[in-house]
């Protein structure tokens, strides 16, 4: 087949068994690739997400305290 025609599920049977199987090949390779890309990317933003959950809570912490000292300061006075 020639290189320049578009491979698609109607002409495939024109490929011998061993250009079918290199092209399989190729298009899994490829559909990997892109799946390690998204799991990447995916990977990122969860560590993003995490990064902000963990900080918010340190945030709410942090005002809880105060919170606790003003209330325990107010009592004493």
């Amino acid at each position: 087949m020639a290189v320049s025609q578009k491979i698609t599920r109607w002409n495939m049977h024109q490929l011998s068994s061993y250009e079918q199987m290199q092209y399989h090949r190729e298009r899994r390779a490829a559909a990997r690739e892109q799946q390690q890309k998204t799991a990447s990317l995916a990977n990122g933003f969860a560590a993003i997400r995490n990064n902000l959950v963990v900080e918010q809570g340190n945030l709410f912490s942090r005002i809880a305290l105060e919170r606790m000292k003003a209330q325990k300061l107010s009592k004493l006075a």
